[in-house]
């Protein structure tokens, strides 16, 4: 027998949820709450009460709640209904995959590990992680670590430099001169990356 214990307290919470709703207002003011609260039976109902009472604060931003079996489905066949999705960590982790896959590929997909008072350090890298199957083949994607640069010059509040970043990776692919083999292309990790450097120089 095996027992995995989840804590969520109500500071841990509230603050990640206010944290998305803070996020959302400065995009499309569109949050959805992913949870599990009816077969997760006392910590997703907890987070639920929780989503409803910070909401409270932020009336200009439009909510909605999907458990995460049917969010997982709508993510694939409707992903333009969303744009914010907050959720623990377990459902973080399902989405943030998917995500980057219906789109195309999981190598384009950043990601960070914010501190968001910045009181301690961040972690940016993309959400493949080190991808140990394909290392020093030349055929990784880049875009998921240049992205994840990106981030952290966002997070520092260089958001200038970080438009710069996000506007050369959508050249680029746009382009779809210079692709990996992950989404359809010839290229190799350096070209790649080279192209998006030298869209940010031009």
């Amino acid at each position: 027998m095996a027992v995995q214990q989840a804590i969520f307290t109500r500071l841990g919470v509230t603050r990640i949820v206010r944290y998305a709703f803070e996020l959302a207002r400065t995009r499309k003011k569109r949050l959805t709450s992913a949870t599990k609260s009816n077969g997760i039976i006392f910590t997703m109902p907890f987070w639920d009460e929780i989503f409803r009472e910070v909401a409270k604060d932020y009336p200009d931003v439009k909510t909605d709640q999907y458990h995460i079996d049917i969010l997982t489905a709508h993510f694939v066949r409707h992903p333009d209904w969303f744009d914010v999705v907050v959720g623990s960590n377990l459902f973080g982790d399902i989405l943030s995959d998917l995500g980057p896959a219906v789109v195309g590929s999981i190598g384009i997909a950043p990601s960070a590990n914010l501190n968001p008072e910045k009181e301690f350090p961040s972690m940016f890298e993309p959400v493949h992680g080190s991808a140990p199957d394909i290392a020093g083949k030349g055929i990784a994607n880049p875009i998921g670590q240049i992205w994840s640069g990106a981030m952290m010059l966002r997070h520092f509040g260089e958001n200038d430099a970080a438009n710069a970043v996000e506007g050369a990776i959508a050249s680029v692919l746009a382009s779809g001169k210079t692709r990996t083999p992950d989404i359809g292309g010839r290229s190799s990790t350096r070209e790649l990356g080279a192209a998006v450097e030298a869209e940010i120089s031009t």
